[in-house]
């Protein structure tokens, strides 16, 4: 729909109409389509100063337009997912109600900001910290590296054991890469692995 010419401009073409100056003057004088002026003038001659006034109104709300029964539901499930942006809110409603035609991810958005709820943190959430032990030999932390280059071209694997509250490395095997097997039977977890010397009880903890 083209934009409506503005009242002052109406007004101007009025009264200059209503002096005798023809429409194809007007139309250069406004930088008008004569078509357009045209039909101002006819207006003007079948409505009078009545005819100054536009007749757009505000469109109706198409019939896709979205009832507040759905900005509701899109801000409770924000509610009940704090960390969920637009677009995964829009996916969960759409796979618990698939038969509503739901909002774009823009609208969604919008409503978001209006009720002050803004974007969704960035990334994943932090983990909850572990705790960390506080006793020797209460945890120990196994880290390994596979097929690691060494200056001569060969490559070898390494199996570290350490104690994670004193930070004591308890053992290291290096050995070179082999390939896969079933393995060995379980051993007894009472025995200790070939690379961990056996330390005792503690005495108590360490000062370093």
């Amino acid at each position: 729909m083209p934009q409506a010419v503005p009242f002052p401009i109406r007004q101007k073409i009025w009264e200059r109409a209503q002096q005798g100056e023809g429409s194809a003057s007007l139309s250069a004088a406004f930088d008008l389509p004569p078509r357009t002026v045209r039909h101002l003038l006819k207006r003007f001659r079948d409505r009078g100063e009545d005819g100054l006034a536009t007749s757009y109104r505000p469109p109706p709300s198409p019939a896709h337009a979205k009832p507040e029964a759905i900005r509701r539901a899109v801000l409770a499930k924000r509610l009940e997912h704090p960390g969920w942006g637009a677009g995964l809110i829009r996916v969960a409603l759409a796979e618990e109600r698939p038969e509503v035609d739901w909002p774009h991810i823009r609208t969604m958005q919008r409503w978001l900001r209006q009720a002050g709820m803004g974007p969704a943190p960035a990334g994943r959430r932090p983990g909850r910290p572990r705790d960390r032990a506080t006793r020797p030999h209460q945890t120990w932390q196994v880290d390994a590296c596979e097929q690691v280059g060494l200056k001569g071209g060969d490559r070898v694997s390494w199996l570290r054991v350490v104690d994670e509250a004193t930070g004591a490395v308890l053992g290291t095997a290096v050995f070179p890469p082999r390939l896969l097997d079933p393995g060995r039977p379980p051993r007894d977890p009472s025995e200790l692995a070939p690379a961990v010397p056996g330390v005792g009880p503690a005495r108590g903890v360490a000062g370093r």
